[in-house]
């Protein structure tokens, strides 16, 4: 059997406005319970990947948290784990720090494990992937490198920004960045798989290259010169690249033929787990197709939301198609619609917050307004 190690890169240009202020993508809080990391890290752990190192840019703090000891996403611990690399020699320098110095930086985690192949994998693009299915494919095609690729019909409202592939005879022949102006598209899902020979090669080419040079961009340079393997991929997958598209994609998972593809008896999401009380609902609590985490008391009404640990929603309160993060107090006659409360925010003296789903109100961490 092959042995295989997984990297998640957290090397990407994701802003998510405030809820990235002060924590990276992959620890920011999804559907209530759920850090967007645990989407990929529940990928490799399904896939029988046990050894996992996660490529840190920045802000890691609440991902050390998270994380705390990797034992929640029921990785065999003997035969591997999470583990954190961080390269604090660029991680106050934005050019230098990129994948490809991450990885040169804790290049002993690969040498340790001796991997036949090296997935590396996104937090910020939700899919259910086996990647035992696409190693198996690129084992196939002879290829030293493979892209995963999905194709896609809505290319104009999503995947703005993102690689695109042009593909021909399942060998891809451009890499090129999604404009918008197309439908169907075949999107690059970011997720790469590397034979670990050519992975170390082509990360020294690369420094030879340009030493601002990333992952995207000495794959995008070799293309000429190397047969880089297209992998398609036909099951769910939903990226977080803005504020506004997080809001939309917790937001699409209350619909139950979009969560039913995610959520399957076959395919566990593991999250690190916290113990908290049943979730109390009060004589005036009225809610409706919403999900609500445990420890959270409701006392008004709630309808198309997303509600974290320990929420407090007070008697009155009107709370439509928002996400209230743990801990946050929504207190009683507040109304509140298309607003994303972050960690301990208290709504108090401003009874009446409105966004739009186009662009959701945000409330700070820990503000009282």
């Amino acid at each position: 059997m092959a042995k295989v190690v997984g990297l998640v890169n957290l090397h990407s240009n994701v802003d998510l406005k405030g809820l990235t202020e002060r924590r990276p993508v992959a620890s920011v809080s999804f559907l209530g319970r759920y850090g967007i990391i645990d989407f990929v890290l529940s990928n490799f752990s399904n896939s029988q990947i046990d050894n996992v190192g996660i490529l840190i840019k920045e802000k890691p703090r609440s991902l050390f948290k998270h994380l705390s000891n990797g034992n929640a996403w029921n990785f065999n611990s003997k035969r591997g784990g999470v583990q954190l690399l961080y390269d604090e020699k660029f991680a106050n320098n934005n050019m230098y720090n990129h994948d490809i110095n991450n990885i040169l930086e804790n290049i002993a985690f690969i040498e340790k494990n001796k991997p036949d192949y090296v997935v590396i994998s996104p937090a910020h693009i939700i899919t259910t992937m086996d990647f035992s299915e696409a190693i198996k494919a690129h084992r196939q095609s002879g290829a030293e490198i493979s892209i995963v690729y999905k194709k896609i019909k809505n290319a104009n409202e999503t995947f703005i920004g993102s690689d695109f592939l042009k593909v021909k005879d399942g060998v891809v022949q451009a890499i090129d960045k999604n404009k918008g102006n197309i439908k169907n598209r075949a999107i690059s899902l970011e997720t790469y798989i590397f034979n670990t020979k050519a992975l170390i090669k082509l990360l020294k080419e690369a420094q030879k290259v340009s030493t601002f040079f990333d992952l995207r961009d000495i794959l995008s340079y070799v293309l000429d010169e190397k047969k880089i393997n297209a992998y398609e991929f036909k099951g769910f997958a939903a990226i977080i690249d803005s504020f506004e598209a997080y809001f939309k994609v917790c937001q699409s998972f209350l619909n139950i033929d979009v969560s039913t593809k995610v959520f399957k008896n076959n395919w566990p999401i593991f999250t690190n787990t916290n113990d908290t009380p049943p979730t109390k609902y009060l004589k005036n609590a009225d809610v409706q197709n919403s999900f609500v985490a445990n420890g959270a008391v409701i006392d008004g009404t709630v309808s198309g939301c997303i509600i974290g640990r320990e929420v407090s929603i007070g008697k009155g309160a009107v709370v439509k198609n928002s996400i209230i993060f743990s801990g946050a107090k929504v207190e009683a006659d507040a109304v509140l619609e298309n607003v994303i409360v972050d960690k301990d925010a208290r709504i108090k003296k401003i009874k009446e917050l409105k966004g739009s789903a186009d662009e959701p109100l945000y409330v700070k961490e820990g503000d009282v307004v």
